[in-house]
């Protein structure tokens, strides 16, 4: 695997020691919305420690990685771009060369962002909300809920507990018997999500549903009074400096009679420096360069356990709980215990928040089917393992 490194300030990579960042793959600060420039060595870090990171990065041994940044006390201490493999959306992409400027699949962590855009929506009238049937929001699509529909709240769409008759986590993404996978061939997907029938106490039980991002997606629009991506880029790309040439968000033109509603749970592709300021936006409480960007409420209440999970392989046997479309992970190891807010995304895909020590990381991984699920825990292991610990 072949590695296209970005030192920031004196990295761990020798080869970079003592450099400053004015290379055309690593502009400087005040080109790319207001990112502070840290090094490790002054954030604390174990330099060591983070250059076999690093050469086990170049050397393949954590597979297909594409691009790691870490994040401390607000600063961008560490930048890394590799190469490899990589798919969008399915379709192979080929062998791919990352860079600051390349856009990735987030694959689910769409979802995580589908929550900051709902809690910016609904505002500070979201704990009324919580508690609202769902099915209030679509009126127009009473009569075609399947029975038990009108007892799903607002928070039990959010937390994956609906208890609707969904079938996800039995079949793989490439079986049309797979419930996500069908709901990109109806002509609407709120009726196929809205008509399923629930089986089971809505708010006892956690089932991966990717058909309840589509409708926060429609909820967001109907609140806003506008279109999904226009919102997008309004309350949340802009404040933080991302341009729309730098936002794909697939799926446009699938439902014909939502057109311009993107794939919300899956569709999102940013660059890595983006949706790393998505995560120091989390870490900040919604704070992005002195502004409330998403109601540091609603941060704190997405970034609950509220539900436990039973499935060995999706909990990473039983690491992760969940909140309001973010994982919420409780991770020991020779670093001691932590708790990390988590977007999660298909191929590695991976945003850790890591609040008790002050630290973002931001994982691309291209690692779709291969079985190597974990590398990107894998990583996180060995930054935290290098960071200072809080005093």
């Amino acid at each position: 695997m072949r590695i296209l490194a970005v030192c920031l300030l004196p990295l761990v990579v020798l080869a970079c020691a003592g450099i400053e960042p004015a290379s055309v793959t690593n502009p400087p600060v005040g080109r790319d919305g207001g990112w502070q420039i840290g090094s490790l060595q002054a954030a604390g870090f174990d330099g060591e420690k983070m250059q076999q990171l690093e050469s086990k990065l170049q050397s393949g041994g954590h597979p297909n990685a594409h691009a790691v940044l870490v994040e401390h006390a607000g600063k961008l201490v560490f930048e890394t771009y590799l190469a490899g493999e990589d798919r969008s959306m399915g379709e192979s992409l080929g062998y791919r060369e990352f860079d600051l400027a390349s856009l990735h699949d987030l694959r689910s962590i769409s979802k995580s962002v589908t929550s900051l855009l709902l809690g910016i929506a609904l505002a500070e009238d979201f704990e009324t909300a919580l508690s609202r049937p769902i099915i209030e929001y679509f009126p127009e699509l009473a009569g075609e809920a399947a029975s038990g529909v009108d007892r799903i709240t607002l928070h039990q769409v959010l937390t994956m507990s609906t208890g609707q008759q969904w079938n996800e986590m039995e079949v793989p993404y490439s079986s049309r018997d797979n419930d996500e996978i069908r709901l990109y061939y109806q002509p609407d997907p709120l009726p196929y999500v809205l008509g399923k029938p629930v089986l089971r106490i809505p708010g006892e039980d956690w089932y991966y549903n990717g058909g309840t991002t589509m409708l926060l997606a429609e909820i967001i629009v109907r609140v806003s009074g506008m279109e999904f991506l226009d919102f997008a880029q309004q309350a949340l790309f802009d404040p933080l400096g991302i341009e729309p040439a730098n936002v794909e968000w697939r799926g446009l033109g699938f439902w014909w009679q939502r057109p311009r509603l993107p794939s919300a749970m899956s569709g999102l592709r940013l660059r890595a420096r983006d949706l790393a300021k998505i995560g120091s936006l989390v870490l900040h409480q919604g704070r992005w360069a002195n502004r409330q960007v998403v109601p540091r409420a609603w941060v704190r209440v997405s970034s609950q356990r509220h539900m436990e999970q039973t499935f060995p392989i999706w909990s990473n046997d039983g690491v992760y709980g969940y909140g309001y479309q973010w994982w919420h992970g409780r991770f020991s190891g020779d670093f001691g215990e932590l708790t990390a807010l988590t977007g999660v995304g298909y191929g590695g895909q991976r945003l850790f928040v890591i609040p008790g020590r002050d630290i973002v990381v931001t994982i691309f991984a291209g690692n779709y089917g291969s079985g190597h699920y974990r590398v990107s825990e894998a990583i996180l292991a060995e930054v935290v393992a290098a960071a200072p610990r809080q005093q």
